[in-house]
């Protein structure tokens, strides 16, 4: 039997202690510290023993691309463009950002387009609001596609059984957020490392296994980085971030990592209160129009 050794993580800056602390002596802030206990082994032979895999490996050459499909647009041309085409079947993307910045109305919008364009189910499941909360955004931003699901949900298994529950093969689950999710399998509040790592790596393996393009909507800490444990950036195959100054209708969408396209990319939007707007060209929203010349000064 492994021995075990008990750490404790904060869930706000990802610092590491030995002990519980009631506040995190980095970043100072109260209750965000959870215990995760993980198998250590001794010396450098593994513990685990070995068992049939359920796939055999294969040769580089017999492997065969996914009968998935291609890529699969969002009908959202700029955000196409930052994924390096659109969707991958069994692409997982993180989106991440502060409260307010837009995330979930670009996300609804992007759930109600792909379900026009394909007409298949797209599940939208919210840990954060209730289905009458996003119905309201939804029909302000003319979100209203017939196939369109909403669901409320704070379990892992609730919000899986909604996706079980479909007739057909979804063309694509929103989670909105994974710190909102939690499992009965592993203790810890939701939001936790534990708790976190648990809810997406479940998503991801069903993502692969089902060749369904999952998004996940994440929470950024006061020092603007993602909320919980960094190893969540490399669970996921695309990880972007939306930034915005609340005092301007601006919104810049950065690809921080992307398994499927190039990085550093961006995208520029414009939050209006019907929705949130492509902006191709955003130095146009820095310049002023006038109808009639105006004489330049002597």
């Amino acid at each position: 039997m492994a021995a075990t050794r008990t750490r404790y993580a904060c869930s706000s800056c990802t610092a590491e202690f030995p002990q519980w602390y009631g506040r995190c002596p980095k970043c100072n802030e109260f209750a965000t510290i959870d215990e995760v206990v993980a198998a250590s082994t001794s010396g450098l032979r593994s513990s685990a023993s070995a068992r049939a895999p359920q796939r055999a490996a294969q040769p580089v050459r017999e492997v065969r691309e996914s009968d998935a499909g291609g890529r699969l647009s969002t009908g959202l041309a700029e955000f196409d463009r930052v994924l390096g085409g659109g969707l991958v079947p069994g692409q997982v993307v993180l989106l991440a950002g502060e409260p307010g910045a837009g995330k979930s109305t670009l996300l609804l919008t992007i759930a109600s387009a792909v379900a026009d364009a394909t007409g298949r189910p797209v599940l939208y499941v919210s840990g954060e609001e209730s289905v009458q909360q996003i119905a309201t955004r939804a029909r302000r931003i003319g979100a209203t596609a017939e196939h369109l699901l909403l669901a409320d949900s704070n379990d892992l298994g609730e919000t899986i059984g909604h996706l079980e529950a479909l007739a057909a093969q979804p063309a694509l689950m929103i989670v909105d957020s994974v710190q909102a999710i939690s499992s009965e399998r592993v203790e810890g509040r939701a939001g936790g490392v534990s708790q976190v790592m648990e809810v997406a790596s479940t998503l991801t393996r069903l993502a692969k296994s089902r060749h369904l393009p999952i998004c996940l909507v994440g929470q950024v800490t006061k020092e603007s980085t993602l909320a919980g444990p960094r190893a969540l950036e490399h669970v996921v195959d695309t990880n972007l971030s939306m930034e915005g100054d609340r005092d301007t209708p601006l919104r810049l969408l950065r690809v921080v990592k992307n398994r499927f396209g190039a990085a550093d990319e961006i995208a520029c939007y414009e939050q209006t209160d019907t929705g949130i707007l492509e902006v191709p060209d955003p130095s146009g929203l820095f310049r002023s129009h006038r109808d009639s010349p105006v004489p330049a000064p002597a």
